[in-house]
């Protein structure tokens, strides 16, 4: 990759219950990429990506952020758990989160955004904090965001028959939806949604249980978990 030579090292700033950090957590260790966890409180002290330091980092007070270190001594540093999925595809292929067939990869692109641009942010801490300080209902807010955006993907997985050809939306192995949709389908429950009016996407989480990889990024797993 122009600009990246291997071999590298890569640090990657999460937070456990982080739904776009556990995206790329779970990309890593699906690609088997080693790497180095460096925890950000998202809550504590009035949240840790609130921090100068942190902000010098990211100035939209977010993880996750990855920096690469190359072959060569060059720093590289990336936000937006997205991106960062495109760039793990380049420096390690197998197995691609997104499709090199055009058609699938848009297919992909589009239920990941579904998620990326259409729940997960409206159900995001920093926005349950707005409603509730507006004297809203945050959890009733969350509900329903995340209601219609499972209903929305549901039908997708349904009505498109490519999707139902594997145990994952693309066949044998897990894209860059699952690991979209298994963060997703945790905070749903967290906020009361009924996931199972949603069979095709219990399907997909079922198999990518069964994965070692998944059980690895799984917030639980994280050195930061909190019991």
């Amino acid at each position: 990759m122009s600009g990246i030579t291997a071999p590298y090292t890569l640090t990657l700033k999460s937070y456990w219950r982080s739904s776009a950090s556990w995206r790329v957590r779970i990309a890593l260790e699906l690609k088997g990429i080693p790497y180095t966890y460096e925890a950000v409180h998202l809550v504590r002290d009035g949240g840790e990506q609130h921090t100068p330091a942190h902000l010098e980092l990211n100035p939209m007070a977010q993880v996750p952020h990855l920096t690469l270190v190359d072959g060569k001594g060059a720093r590289h540093t990336l936000t937006q758990s997205v991106a960062i999925l495109t760039l793990l595809d380049q420096l390690a292929p197998e197995p691609l989160m997104f499709p090199s067939d055009p058609w699938r990869r848009a297919r992909v692109t589009e239920l990941v955004e579904v998620i990326n641009s259409g729940i997960q942010p409206i159900q995001n801490l920093s926005v349950l904090q707005a409603v509730q300080a507006l004297g809203g209902d945050k959890v009733a807010w969350a509900h329903e965001a995340i209601s219609r955006g499972l209903k929305a993907l549901e039908w997708r997985c349904q009505s498109d028959a490519m999707l139902r050809e594997g145990p994952f939306v693309m066949g044998e192995t897990p894209s860059a939806f699952e690991a979209a949709l298994i963060p997703q389908l945790y905070n749903a429950r967290r906020f009361s949604v009924d996931t199972q009016a949603y069979p095709r996407l219990l399907e997909l989480e079922e198999a990518c249980g069964a994965l070692e990889a998944f059980k690895r990024a799984s917030p639980e797993a994280q050195p930061d978990a909190q019991r």
